[in-house]
């Protein structure tokens, strides 16, 4: 299966310019539902049976509301799981003032246990696949209420479907690893000298962000795969 996500992927000639301008995009944080717009689209027509060549530049408005709905699903079910930790965080720390001594000096760890308990919870979702299972239900039904509800999160995990969607997930983290090599970079020259050269940074920072893009693409390929293949199993 990835090696046929990479092939489609691959197999569309300008690709190499396509993914790093959605990549600029995103840089600039106003334009970055025009990147996650190209993945949606990328999504649709994969479904369509249209899975190359990605869609081309163009009918910006569209795109842009399709990626502004997508960034809201990920926000959903990433983002706020990490605001509610920060609100509790902020709560905790703040009756620590009028708490006792016992209180403070557990303090630490009790902030700890919110940090792991939400990474926990993060990862959870991140290998359920509850966001690109959404994702899949906005694109096939066109109902963004349902993708950001109860029902994403049923799929993902239904004991039918969960071990498919899972190794979809395993097999998607292959295509981050550019991302995160480029990432190491970027951490290592954040403690050296180049940490205030502007233009080294935003251009690491602009490969990165290609890369997660190239990244989620692939993903596309892999998510519309598995399910495909639910479907043929459950309706034959």
């Amino acid at each position: 299966m990835l090696r046929t996500a990479l092939a489609t992927l691959h197999r569309d000639r300008n690709w190499w310019w396509k993914i790093p301008l959605g990549g600029m995009f995103a840089l600039t944080i106003v334009g970055y539902p025009l990147a996650v717009g190209l993945v949606i689209e990328s999504m649709d027509n994969t479904r369509r049976g249209y899975p190359t060549p990605l869609p081309p530049w163009r009918d910006w408005s569209t795109r842009y509301i399709l990626g502004l709905f997508a960034s809201l699903i990920d926000f959903v079910f990433f983002g706020f799981p990490l605001i509610i930790a920060g609100m509790l965080t902020f709560c905790v720390s703040l009756g620590s003032i009028v708490s006792s001594p016992e209180f403070n000096q557990a303090l630490p760890l009790i902030i700890m246990g919110i940090g792991v308990l939400t990474g926990l919870f993060w990862l959870t979702l991140f290998f359920s696949s509850v966001a690109p299972v959404a994702r899949l239900m906005y694109v096939n039904e066109g109902r963004i209420e349902d993708a950001l509800g109860s029902a994403p999160l049923r799929r993902a995990l239904d004991p039918r479907y969960r071990s498919d969607y899972f190794q979809a997930r395993l097999l998607s983290l292959v295509a981050y690893i550019p991302a995160a090599l480029l990432g190491l970079i970027l951490v290592v020259l954040l403690q050296q000298s180049f940490a205030g050269d502007t233009l080294v940074m935003s251009l690491l920072a602009w490969l990165i962000l290609s890369a997660i893009l190239y990244a989620h693409l692939v993903a596309v390929q892999l998510y519309v795969a598995a399910d495909r293949g639910i479907a043929q199993v459950h309706t034959g």
